[in-house]
């Protein structure tokens, strides 16, 4: 029969009304426990399942559930194991899982792993207590589409996501990675774009802006921009006029030597008179007392841009520049790639050839260091 609350709120204890599979069985007046009980088709199993207590439990609601369950064994599905199934993707959620993928990246460079950690938390941020195989095409399409205006950054997240979803369908974590139904970002053109001697100019002689103030030791030594950011004190052994980079913070994903110029060495030596001296571990960092690296690159160069009133260029081109600048003095390759870090080209000779080059090397950036210098005054080429 159609129960109605009149009904329930007036049943005695040890009643049990019914309805369409509810089953209500009262312990005291008015109050029952609600379960669904039913037959899976086809194979006939009985199916009894606690829904909860009435009257917590609306008959509403009660009917709901009811109806969900008889619905799936209609379709001769057992109730107990789709909520199996259920609990278990509420197990398998997208964050919990994208720390447990990080971790097992053991392969990957350090720089790697922190890469996919920054761009995948970022971008999976608002997913990340969603089951991970309640992502779908349409999820992906509009993390892409977030991402229009980056097409670097969107082709790398698109890699990333599509080895993140890769690794979960080969732990049976999701039937399909979507990421395949999907036509990946079309390919970036490579920048070439270096500054002009009258931008050049004007960078090096800007004051007053942190970002400007790392711009200039980009240029002087023509390491990457993520790599100055974090840049700690303790890296820096001004007596031997050296930057010690860290494995960690490098590329390479190994420890790099970077010879200190005398121009780039007041530059560190002015910023540290201005941090003071109960400033944090990292020399340009940011918070009340530099306790966190560097972490406003979009808006810096566009306060820079502003400042020196140029247009059309990024804060990597600064190091595209000074290596271009460095080869037009006639620099060898070779001493360019251990100022810079850059991957050493290996081959058979390779193998043999262990020469440090730390003399050429410190000759390299004077050198760079007294042309920034001449393009900073404004001089003529000698």
């Amino acid at each position: 029969m159609a129960l109605t609350d009149v009904a329930l709120k007036s049943a005695p204890e040890g009643a049990i009304l019914r309805e369409n599979g509810l089953e209500f069985r009262f312990y005291a007046k008015g109050e029952a426990g609600v379960r669904f009980v039913g037959r899976v088709r086809g194979s006939g199993a009985r199916v009894a399942i606690k829904l909860g207590r009435y009257p917590s439990l609306r008959l509403a609601e009660a009917r709901n559930l009811g109806e969900a369950n008889r619905r799936l064994c209609d379709a001769g599905t057992d109730p107990r194991h789709a909520r199996a199934d259920r609990a278990a993707d509420d197990q398998n959620l997208v964050g919990a899982l994208l720390i447990e993928y990080l971790n097992a990246q053991v392969e990957n460079r350090a720089s790697t792993i922190n890469d996919k950690r920054a761009i995948l938390s970022g971008a999976l941020g608002k997913l990340e207590k969603r089951p991970v195989k309640r992502i779908t095409k349409a999820d992906v399409a509009r993390l892409l589409d977030s991402y229009a205006s980056k097409p670097g950054a969107r082709r790398k997240l698109f890699s990333y996501l599509n080895h993140f979803l890769g690794w979960c369908q080969d732990r049976d974590l999701v039937s399909e990675n979507v990421c395949r139904q999907i036509r990946p970002p079309k390919p970036v053109k490579p920048r070439d774009r270096i500054l002009n001697d009258d931008e050049l100019a004007a960078v090096m002689n800007l004051q007053g802006s942190a970002w400007g103030t790392m711009l200039q030791f980009i240029l002087l030594t023509g390491m990457r921009g993520i790599e100055v950011c974090k840049m700690r004190r303790e890296e820096l052994d001004l007596r031997r006029a050296v930057w010690n980079v860290p494995r960690d913070t490098m590329k390479q994903d190994k420890p790099h030597a970077v010879p200190l110029s005398g121009v780039a060495q007041k530059l560190i030596k002015t910023q540290m008179e201005r941090n003071g001296e109960d400033w944090g571990p990292y020399l340009f960092g940011v918070g009340s007392r530099g306790e966190r690296p560097f972490n406003g690159r979009s808006n810096g160069i566009e306060e820079v841009r502003r400042l020196t009133e140029t247009t059309g260029w990024a804060g990597h081109d600064c190091r595209r520049t000074s290596i271009t600048i460095m080869q037009r003095l006639g620099i060898p390759r070779e001493v360019r790639v251990r100022i810079t870090g850059h991957a050493q080209p290996r081959d058979g000779a390779s193998a043999y050839e262990h020469y440090d080059f730390k003399k050429e090397t410190r000759e390299g950036v004077e050198k760079l260091a007294d042309e920034l210098e001449r393009i900073k005054q404004g001089k003529p080429v000698v």
